[in-house]
């Protein structure tokens, strides 16, 4: 089973974008601050992770620079307050999904850099 992280401050984003996912099959673990994220991976070793970049305690885009030093899973950023070119190209993400985000954009994102395919309503 594909396990997906998702990381963001906003309490209804990790609630929706995770019973997303659990109802596509996919075991979620959700992280509400940019402290201790790494800790988080390595213990969760997640498929893919999706990164909200305004995050209290550290940026996403440092937060993934430095998973992108160790880790080769895929990491997608989404915010709503970032210019999309500047943060990939800072933090090395694999992509970047902007806020707000329709629902199938989302799950085609991510099931296309997990390989997969997945019905959308």
């Amino acid at each position: 089973m594909k396990k997906i992280l998702i990381v963001d401050d906003d309490e209804a984003i990790l609630d929706v974008v995770k019973h997303l996912f659990i109802s596509h099959g996919f075991n979620v673990q959700t992280h509400s601050t940019g402290l201790n994220v790494q800790e988080v991976v390595m213990n969760y070793n997640p498929s893919l992770i999706l990164l909200d970049i305004n995050l209290p305690g550290k940026s996403g885009t440092q937060i993934c620079k430095e998973l992108k030093q160790k880790l080769s899973i895929p990491i997608i950023l989404f915010s709503a307050h970032a210019n999309k070119r500047k943060a990939v190209e800072e933090s090395n993400a694999d992509d970047f999904i902007e806020k707000p985000f329709e629902i199938n954009h989302l799950i085609n994102t991510v099931s296309s850099h997990l390989n997969l395919v997945l019905a959308v309503f």
